[in-house]
């Protein structure tokens, strides 16, 4: 009985190891937190490369505690041997994967790009709709009725027909570029608007309309907002969480025509 516990108990790490891996886990924790973190400043530096960088960390911290703490390291060899060569076969997935959606980012075919159509097209004309439809309600009825002063009533309808077509063909093109952003354009898969879609990965634009102008020197808040949606790899703000140079590029958005980028930057500017 003696010599069976003495065997099992050679097979656990000291108490010196213990603390030891539990150093180095606690040491790769805190590099892992500065790179994401944005007062480090690395995050700027870095920008798309720390990825395959966090994930190589977590999978040695992965292989520490499975070796070490799981005690794979003092059983026969050939476990530990195939464990990590299935966790070496998994990161190179990873970063082969990583290195084709960073490194290749594809045109569309001319052909597709010329015929393409947008899955909301359908949506934007129901939205054109519902706001051309009641300008045109308060027209002359309300005026040719009244013959006893007809200077009035050629004076009145002009200020009245024309006021609602101005105001209401901006509420229209932003009310198309709502409906794009939230719908099939896919903006609101990754970006957050208050009250409209709440992205998860690009940066938060609901007051873009107040900070575009601030974002690139030399550039008003219009030109930097189309900018950012026809050639966004051409300019990435520093500072700014969630802004990653390389993980929105043009292909992105190059199916989008004018009208629908007009409705886009018309839309992003009313957010202040």
């Amino acid at each position: 009985m003696t010599s069976s516990h003495q065997g099992q108990e050679g097979h656990h790490p000291t108490f010196r190891q213990y603390l030891l891996v539990a150093t180095v886990l606690f040491v790769i924790t805190i590099v892992e937190f500065l790179l994401i973190w944005p007062r480090a400043g690395i995050v700027d530096s870095l920008g798309a490369s720390k990825i395959p960088l966090l994930v190589v960390l977590s999978a040695i911290k992965f292989a520490i505690v499975i070796m070490f703490y799981m005690h794979l390291k003092f059983d026969n060899r050939l476990f530990g041997t195939i464990f990590l060569a299935g966790l070496g076969l998994g990161f190179a997935v990873v970063v082969a994967v990583l290195v084709l959606f960073f490194a290749l980012e594809g045109e569309p075919r001319a052909y597709a790009e010329a015929r393409a159509v947008a899955y909301d097209e359908h949506g934007v004309e129901q939205v054109k709709e519902e706001v051309v439809q009641p300008t045109l309600v308060p027209t002359l009825p309300s005026v040719q009725p009244t013959t006893e002063a007809p200077s009035v009533a050629a004076d009145t309808p002009t200020p009245e027909a024309t006021a609602p077509d101005a105001g209401g063909g901006s509420a229209e093109l932003i009310a198309q570029g709502q409906a794009l952003f939230a719908g099939g354009g896919g903006c609101g898969g990754c970006h957050t608007v208050d009250g409209v879609t709440a992205g998860v990965v690009g940066p938060d634009l609901s007051h873009l309309g107040t900070d575009a102008a601030t974002r690139k020197p030399g550039m008003n808040a219009r030109d930097y907002i189309e900018e950012s949606i026809r050639n966004p790899e051409a300019f990435v703000a520093t500072g700014v969480p969630g802004a990653i140079k390389g993980v929105m590029t043009s292909g992105i958005t190059s199916g989008l025509n004018d009208e629908q980028v007009a409705s886009l930057v018309e839309f992003l500017l009313a957010q202040e």
